[in-house]
């Protein structure tokens, strides 16, 4: 007799949740690149960031009024420029990666 509730609760309950694990996929629209591990790092001063990568910086409520502490100029694993950037913001520091157009990007995790 539990079997028959037990089952069919199971079933019902997968339906609830498959929407919102399906919608937790999309919401995220930041691209994921793999870096090389051992790839040349190349520190530069938040000045000779590219203009897209200030703006970006700019237009993110995280980052705008954060103060770039750290900027380093990477190589990915197909082959693209890309910028990690740590920010001290209010005390509390936050560290976001940039392609070189400006768009911020995530490292996928394997």
């Amino acid at each position: 007799m539990k079997t028959k509730l037990i089952i069919p609760a199971v079933i019902v309950m997968g339906l609830a949740f498959s929407p919102m694990a399906a919608m937790s996929n999309t919401i995220d629209p930041v691209t994921e690149v793999n870096f090389i591990q051992d790839t040349e790092k190349t520190k530069i001063e938040k000045e000779n960031l590219p203009e897209v990568v200030k703006e970006s910086i700019k237009n993110d409520e995280k980052t705008r009024d954060a103060e770039v502490k750290e900027a380093w100029q990477m190589t990915g694993e197909d082959g693209k420029v890309y910028y990690a950037i740590k920010f001290d913001h209010n005390g509390t520091e936050i560290s976001k990666k940039y392609d070189a157009t400006g768009k911020e990007v995530k490292e996928k995790k394997d």
